[in-house]
Formats: structure tokens, sequence, C-alpha cells
């Protein structure tokens, strides 16, 4: 199911996706994705040290497991990407911080770059990116967390939108911009 188990995770990342899938698919959802991915062993990492790496993977069969189980679920792969956002950068980290944690928590071939940054406009290049599907489904989760994340440093009377440009092999472009929302 993998597609290069070259690399480590650091268990954080592991747990806060697993706490993403039992708040948005419940408890059973989360089981089936362990099941197809051949990791229900994870299901309790709880008591393991959040800080140790292990191995990519059964991150990477996890993700394998929930592209095929969530198939053309993109809201919901979107919902699930900003739940883990949150658990994994729970507390005031700048965008910034946040995009370079990210990519020294998962150590592999992969690269989230903040490509240029305004006051309302953010360019980013996803290289390689490991949440993207090998069965050609969107890297819905891997943006929802972005856009989660970026959500996360502004004021409640501002939104994020995104767009995604020149998608291919594993490497996209994305525009997040800061708007205002609008007063009901």
């Amino acid at each position: 199911m993998t597609k290069n188990s070259n690399g480590l995770v650091q268990n954080k990342v592991v747990t806060a996706l697993l706490q993403a899938y039992l708040d948005i698919l419940d408890y059973d959802g989360m089981k089936s994705i362990l099941k197809e991915a051949g990791e229900l062993d994870l299901k309790d990492r709880r008591d393991t040290n959040p800080e140790e790496y292990i191995n990519l993977t059964p991150f990477q069969n996890i993700l394998s497991a929930q592209d095929v189980l969530l198939f053309n679920s993109f809201q919901l792969l979107f919902t699930i990407g900003k739940k883990f956002s949150f658990y994994l950068f729970p507390f005031g980290k700048n965008f910034q911080e946040s995009i370079k944690e990210i990519t020294e928590l998962i150590r592999t071939d992969w690269n989230v770059t903040i490509l240029q940054k305004t006051s309302d406009q953010i360019n980013l290049e996803i290289e390689n990116c490991l949440f993207c599907s090998q069965i050609d489904n969107s890297c819905d989760l891997f943006i929802g967390f972005i856009v989660h994340t970026l959500e996360k440093t502004l004021s409640a009377a501002e939104k994020v939108e995104y767009e995604i440009t020149k998608k291919a092999d594993n490497r996209f472009f994305l525009t997040l911009t800061i708007k205002k929302k609008n007063k009901l």
C-alpha cells in the first residue's frame, strides 16, 4: 500500500491523525481505516512517547487506506484535515512555524515552501506531497490542514479561501487568501 517508505514520522503526528479520525468518523470509522491499512495495533497510541520517531510505512499505510475508504469524499477529508491541524498544533504557533514544523515532524523527501507572503495572501509550493493519493484522490486532507493552520492565527472576523494551481505528480501550488467574513 505504501508509496515510498523511506522516512520517519513523529508519534504525535500519527496520534493527531487518529484523533481527527475519531472526532469526525467515530471509533468504528477510525478502526475501519486502521484495519484496511493493516495497522490495527496503532489504535491505542496514546501511551507512546509523542516525541519518538517511527518508520513512515504505517503512516503511509493509513493514508492509503483512508484514500480507498474515503474516495471522492472531498469535504470529509478537508474536515479531517482541519481537525488534524487542531490536534497537531493546538496552541499559538504562527503559520510559518507550523509549516516548518510539519515538514520536520514527517521526515521524508517532501517539502512545503512558503514562496510569497503578504498581509492578505500566502503562496505555497508542496512537492512530493505524501498526503496526495496514489489513486488520484485529491490532497483535501492536507489542504484542510493548511487552511485551518492559517485560520487559527486570524481574528474571528477573517476567513481563508484557497486555490490550487498546477497540480501534477504530487506537486502543487496553493494560494491562501485572507478575507473579511461577511457580517449577517
